[in-house]
């Protein structure tokens, strides 16, 4: 690893023709505190009479007192250095902080950008959500229909009597009804619809509605004893409420 040069080597390097080093807030501090003293120096010459002592200047600038041309040569080789130096340092502190500027718009830009997608990922998740439901409430009708058939059906075979051969047919015809309801029961449960519970379960206005009354005794008061049409709901929305009748003391 390379030695850093000191202010004095730097100068040095300056006044032999190589390229501006960099400086550092202290070397410009030094230069400063350099020029001033060069200033001092140019001022005590310029004041001081001519002494008796043997001089290497020529007769006529030791005459007019001025100074050696080299000492006014470094010291406006200095200021120049030090003016180029400050303009360095200012541009490169104007460019770092318009990079700032840019790097910090470009985040604030790509922050608004993943708000925007998050929302409307979201806003699509609820439209696929409702047209998924208003699909299964589409479904309602059809499932309804393979109850009441099964329904009937189960009472013909239970009540009339019929020769075996249309006995079994009525049941394989019945059993088709079975797993076709079965199957779409699970087409709904897998989009978390269920049938709401009735039958021997207190009333719930929030689930429930009693389309009639029943005092005959047969339950306790407030309590489902029939189904007239079966009611559906997902664990945060009812679907459709179910249409019971519940058992009234009279």
């Amino acid at each position: 690893m390379s030695k850093s040069k000191t202010f004095g080597e730097k100068l040095n390097a300056f006044l032999l023709g190589e390229r501006i080093p960099v400086l550092s807030e202290n070397d410009l501090n030094n230069l400063e505190h350099l020029d001033n003293k060069l200033d001092e120096l140019l001022a005590l010459l310029q004041t001081t009479p001519a002494r008796s002592e043997p001089s290497s200047l020529p007769a006529d600038q030791r005459e007019a007192g001025q100074p050696q041309p080299a000492v006014d040569d470094l010291s406006e080789q200095i200021r120049k250095l030090a003016k180029t130096q400050f303009k360095a340092n200012a541009l490169q502190e104007t460019q770092l902080v318009q990079q700032q500027e840019t790097i910090a718009g470009l985040q604030k830009s790509i922050e608004q950008q993943e708000q925007r997608l998050a929302e409307l990922n979201k806003q699509q998740q609820q439209a696929l959500k409702t047209a998924q439901l208003d699909l299964i409430q589409s479904l309602l009708p059809a499932l309804d229909s393979l109850d009441a058939a099964f329904e009937n059906g189960r009472r013909q075979v239970l009540k009339h009597p019929m020769p075996a051969e249309s006995r079994r047919a009525v049941i394989a015809w019945l059993d088709g009804i079975r797993l076709a309801r079965m199957r779409l029961l699970d087409v709904l449960k897998s989009y978390d619809v269920i049938p709401i519970p009735t039958l021997g379960q207190p009333f719930n206005p929030h689930c429930h509605v009693a389309v009639a009354t029943d005092s005959s005794g047969r339950a306790p008061d407030g309590i489902i004893i029939s189904e007239d049409q079966r009611g559906y709901a997902t664990p945060n929305k009812v679907l459709r409420f179910a249409e019971v009748v519940v058992a009234q003391s009279k």
